[in-house]
């Protein structure tokens, strides 16, 4: 690894080909991943509210307005979104200095829990290279004024402060480049899951699609092409694969 961090991907295993061979990443909508969870009793990755900002409202129980009555106790708000994620390891920052053997079996275990379809963990040479590709694929899309994508490690935090947290990314991330403060935060609640996930260790990149944009994705069933990653990926076949073939200290003390 040349970017001192361990990244890597869990690929459908049928569509492994098409990833090595051209580059191709699957940008899942929000949507569909808040159906999916939907549909599911929220069991999987905690992706029912996926994408969505949710500020905490009070109700004093006073109405001044007749028409504020039967309001929902709770508001949700989301834009389209379409999410392509790693794993990413940063020794030092999810991790201690040294990524011990125990974070790295435990990580991968959770990576494999999953059975429901075949799977491959694929590691990556520089992931600095593969990241400068998706952003200048992403750089190809319209988007939403002047925000059409934002990268970022996942922020975990309690449930009480995810909305909290969205806003607070929005004005140090996006206000600046004129968004207004709602609709960044709305925008950064993409960024943001409950801290029971933490062990996720998600890194996301996060395309915001106007109505052409999300018509050419599905098109193409959401992926996208970023040319051939033959020389950056690492197949990882087990968890004596990982320790052998990527270059990361561990400590197994």
């Amino acid at each position: 690894m040349k970017t001192g961090s361990l990244v890597l991907k869990l690929v459908d295993t049928k569509y492994l080909n098409d990833f090595i061979k051209y580059g191709e990443l699957h940008f899942g909508s929000t949507q569909t991943y808040r159906d999916i969870e939907n549909l599911g009793g929220n069991v999987g990755i905690g992706d029912k509210d996926e994408g969505v900002f949710r500020p905490r409202l009070k109700y004093s129980g006073y109405f001044p307005n007749e028409s504020l009555k039967g309001l929902p106790k709770e508001m949700g708000f989301r834009f389209p979104a379409n999410i392509f994620c790693v794993t990413q390891l940063r020794p030092g920052i999810e991790t201690a200095n040294i990524i011990r053997y125990d974070v790295i079996r435990n990580l991968y275990d959770s990576l494999m829990s999953d059975t429901s379809y075949p799977k491959t963990i694929v590691a990556f040479q520089d992931f600095n290279i593969v990241s400068s590709r998706i952003k200048k694929k992403l750089d190809t899309f319209s988007g939403l004024g002047p925000i059409r994508h934002v990268e970022s490690p996942v922020h975990y935090v309690d449930t009480k402060k995810i909305a909290e947290k969205a806003q607070n990314i929005a004005k140090k991330e996006l206000v600046n480049e004129g968004v207004p403060l709602g609709l960044g935060s709305i925008l950064a609640a993409n960024l943001v899951k409950n801290k029971k996930f933490l062990g996720e260790y998600e890194y996301r990149f996060v395309l915001f699609p106007n109505a052409g944009d999300s018509k050419r994705l599905h098109r193409h069933h959401d992926n996208i092409r970023i040319g051939s990653l033959e020389n950056q990926v690492i197949i990882i076949g087990s968890l004596n694969d990982l320790m052998k073939k990527v270059k990361v200290s561990f400590d197994i003390k």
